[in-house]
């Protein structure tokens, strides 16, 4: 069971980095995050607030390598 769940994170992280990185405003990068939980059938209210922190790093991180943002526009 343990590994299910390791997968599943993996397909979420990659879901994030995957829609993250078309963002191009940080409403777009939350949207991001938010449509990748609900199309893993996962309930936003339902994720701590340790995994909902990493999500929204791992999806700044994504945009940022995707080149949308810069350092600037991500700092606020």
């Amino acid at each position: 069971m343990f590994k299910e769940e390791s997968i599943m994170n993996d397909q979420i992280r990659k879901a994030i980095r995957h829609r993250a990185s078309k963002a191009k405003t940080k409403t777009q990068l939350v949207r991001a995050v938010f449509d990748s939980f609900r199309s893993s059938k996962i309930d936003p209210r339902k994720v701590s607030l340790e995994d909902m922190k990493a999500a929204v790093v791992e999806a700044a991180r994504a945009a940022r390598a995707a080149g949308q943002f810069n350092s600037q526009s991500m700092s606020a």
